[in-house]
């Protein structure tokens, strides 16, 4: 088996290491070590979204927030449910994430941070 290739690296504010990684064209996301997403199994990433659209069905124009983006499925499945009007405003606490999100990661959920209704808040949410 080939080793985790590490891709991006960056420390929350109690010490916590926040890797991602990549093997084989799969990514994973771990904290301290545990892991916290992989782009092999995102099913829960996209219900949430799904769960959200369903409680907001028939707005014309819904303002989204997204809390955390992670590796992105759960902003597409947002950008996939809601109308061209909605705003879906993603608060990631971590600009490195964006930027995995903007590189390397960017392909996973087909780029959704290239669309015209995201807005990035580099923020903790």
């Amino acid at each position: 088996m080939k080793p985790l290739e590490t891709v991006g690296r960056v420390t929350t504010r109690d010490g916590q290491d926040v890797v991602l990684y990549h093997r084989d064209g799969w990514f994973q996301i771990r904290v301290g070590g545990l892991e916290l997403m992989s782009s092999r199994l995102h099913g829960s990433e996209v219900a949430l979204a799904e769960l959200a659209h369903e409680e907001i069905r028939g707005v014309a124009a819904p303002r989204v927030l997204v809390g955390g983006l992670g590796m992105g499925y759960t902003l597409r499945a947002a950008l996939d449910c809601f109308p061209r009007e909605a705003e879906i405003l993603v608060a990631e606490v971590f600009p490195e994430v964006v930027a995995w999100n903007r590189g390397p990661l960017a392909h996973l959920a087909a780029n959704p941070l290239a669309d015209r209704r995201v807005r990035v808040l580099e923020v903790d949410v």
